[in-house]
């Protein structure tokens, strides 16, 4: 059987023509993917094209893990596909195999600095990366804390070219590996890095390949002083420490310096001191001067740059608006003597002097542009720091005890007579008045009680009376919903009064009372045993009786003491011409023959007999004549009663 690459393409060994139908698939094709003429595998490209015609390119199998190669297939006599393969060694190239190992070196560079006031020169650690793909090298600086500088990448990786010409073309114009060979220092981009150490597998790629390689020792960097230690001691321009446990040498005076170093001085001051902050709890009392108050600060000393900020403390519900700053962070002079000229910074002023760390102490008062605050407590790292610094303690808190202030108490000013009183009265309390807030519920319950007094003139305490009013009569009426007093006067003919209202429904003064005080009748006043007096709107009235409805109200609902039981039954004597009448009908009404009936049985019995006896009557009997107060009336005992007058 002749091999053909496929039997379904066309080719110049198809012996069958390349037409519809006539297409047939490889029965020993055991890869069905499409036909191309690139591959990459391992890491290696082939031109597919490139390879003998005789071998299917889609069968081709490039180099695997065991280091065998496909190249290509037969089918035996059978017509079973065998493989063929071939024993061949693994090809790793080398940017496959250099792909990772990076040489590691450590080194030191020394930089000048002529702005500081301490160090000539600062040491910087750096760590040199050399990459054996591509001879690329990256430098990473070792970072350190409060440097003042940008630290990390320091050079991104690339091919560093050398001093002098380079030419892309030309290898030896790059630093390479073997510039690290026997040399305790390496110059990139005219810096020179000191070569202190490297890795284990920097050592031994150099020692493999027979490279000797130098380096250089350096002694080790000084411990940072911890947070302990800090501004316990610094240095002078003369390189001698600041003993005697102060945060600085007070003698030391910055106008001595050049610009550069001034600068340096403040850099080394922020770099030190940066984000350490004294705090102070402090109190301003104003209450002396008009419109003054009690108010709470909270005292920022920022030692970076000796400024002072001075927040507000608001406390929940106080009505303050929230401010959040009473003095923004700045250099607080200790004598506050008015503010610059136009253009005239605090930096211009080389006389001013400024709050220290050192003025501000716990129950002092300190002089904030003429505020006495009061400091009464501090935290505990401000505590600490003049602990380790200055070598004191600071004193305990000693918070101010509250003081008892009396205030004016706002009293309600007197009535104006403009206007109803609760209308001149809104108009203190606010300055848009509401209308008088009442229960609508309650004004309708107590709509229904009116108590009315039959009265006349009292013509003993009237001045002035005439002849003919000791015959007039008035109807006086008390409002409960709204404590208002009516007076009426019933007409009377040839009377030569006309009669009707006297006076209108409202609210009258108690007499005796000024216009501007509020003082006004109400229901106890007239309540009283009658007759009685009572002035009403500057008339003298007596009040002669009252209706039932006010006298049981004025008795608790107790008619029996007001009115009389005999009475009542001269009333029901006089109202039957037969008692046996009403004997008859109580013993009907009983039908268990005791001798009594319940209470209501005993109303209806009078109310069958038309006796003519009011609610007020009947519940004066009732409360007579239940005696044993079980609810029961023994009616031979009452009939009895009635029968025995005379």
């Amino acid at each position: 059987m002749s091999q053909e690459p496929m039997l379904n393409t066309p080719g110049p060994g198809r012996m069958i023509p390349f037409q519809p139908g006539m297409n047939y698939g490889n029965p020993a094709r055991q890869r069905f993917h499409k036909s191309h003429l690139f591959e990459f595998k391992l890491g290696v490209g082939r031109d597919l094209s490139m390879m003998p015609t005789n071998v299917d390119p889609l069968e081709r199998v490039v180099t695997t893990s065991t280091g065998k190669f496909k190249v290509g297939n037969t089918v035996d006599g059978d017509g079973v596909f065998e493989p063929e393969f071939s024993k061949q060694a693994q090809f790793v190239p080398s940017f496959v195999g250099l792909d990772g190992k990076v040489l590691r070196f450590f080194a030191q560079m020394t930089d000048s600095v002529p702005e500081s006031l301490r160090d000539n020169f600062r040491d910087r650690q750096f760590t040199i990366l050399y990459f054996l793909v591509d001879d690329s090298i990256q430098v990473i600086e070792q970072r350190k804390h409060n440097s003042g500088y940008v630290q990390g990448v320091f050079m991104k990786r690339h091919k560093v070219p050398r001093a002098g010409g380079v030419s892309q073309y030309v290898e030896e114009d790059f630093v390479n590996l073997h510039d690290f060979v026997d040399t305790p220092s390496i110059m990139l981009y005219g810096r020179i890095f000191q070569l202190t150490g490297c890795n284990q597998f920097t050592e031994n790629f150099y020692r493999t390949n027979e490279l000797p390689i130098l380096f250089q020792a350096v002694p080790l960097p000084e411990p940072e002083k911890s947070d302990d230690s800090i501004g316990m001691g610094r240095s002078t321009r003369g390189g001698t420490s600041a003993t005697g446990g102060s945060r600085m040498n007070e003698e030391f005076d910055t106008a001595k310096l050049r610009p550069n170093q001034r600068a340096g001085y403040r850099r080394e001051k922020f770099l030190k001191f940066n984000n350490k902050v004294l705090r102070f709890y402090g109190l301003w009392d104003d209450r002396k001067s008009m419109f003054g108050d009690k108010r709470h600060y909270t005292v920022n000393f920022y030692l970076a740059d000796d400024a002072i900020e001075v927040l507000e403390r608001h406390d929940a519900n106080e009505g303050r608006d929230p401010w959040p700053k009473l003095i923004r962070k700045s250099q607080v002079p200790k004598k506050f003597c008015g503010l610059n000229g136009i253009g005239v910074s605090n930096a211009d002023i080389s006389d001013k002097v400024y709050i220290r760390d050192t003025d501000l102490k716990v129950g002092e008062i300190v002089d904030i542009y003429n505020r006495k605050v009061f400091l009464y407590g501090c935290d505990e790292f401000t505590r600490h720091f003049y602990r380790t610094a200055y070598g004191v303690e600071q004193p305990p808190d000693c918070p101010p005890p509250e003081e008892l202030m009396e205030f004016p108490l706002q009293t309600e000013p007197p009535y104006t007579g403009f206007g109803t009183e609760e209308d001149s009265i809104a108009s203190f309390y606010r300055l848009i008045p509401r209308p008088r807030a009442f229960d609508a519920l309650k004004q309708e319950e107590l709509d229904k009680i009116i108590f009315r007094w039959k009265a006349k003139f009292d013509l003993d305490l009237m001045e002035h009376a005439g002849p003919d009013d000791s015959k007039r009569r008035f109807v006086v009426s008390f409002y409960m919903s709204d404590s208002s007093v009516a007076v009426y006067e019933p007409p009377v003919s040839n009377s030569g009064f006309l009669g009707g209202k006297f006076l209108q429904r409202q609210r009258v003064r108690k007499h005796g009372t000024a216009k501007t005080e509020s003082s006004y009748i109400t229901h106890q006043d007239l309540l009283f045993d009658l007759p009685g007096s009572v002035w009403i709107n500057g008339y003298p009235f007596v009040l002669l009786e009252c209706d039932r409805f006010t006298l049981r109200y004025r008795n608790r609902g107790n008619i029996a003491s007001l009115l009389s039981v005999d009475s009542i039954h001269w009333k029901i004597r006089g109202g039957l011409e037969d008692l046996q009448t009403l004997l008859f009908a109580f013993e009907d009404a009983d039908e268990k023959k005791t001798g009594a009936v319940f209470l209501d049985v005993f109303v209806k019995v009078l109310k069958h007999c038309d006796l003519q006896v009011d609610e007020d009557e009947m519940l004066a009997l009732v409360q007579h004549w239940d005696q044993k107060q079980d609810g029961t009336v023994a009616y031979k005992d009452f009939v009895e009663a009635i029968a025995s007058l005379h």
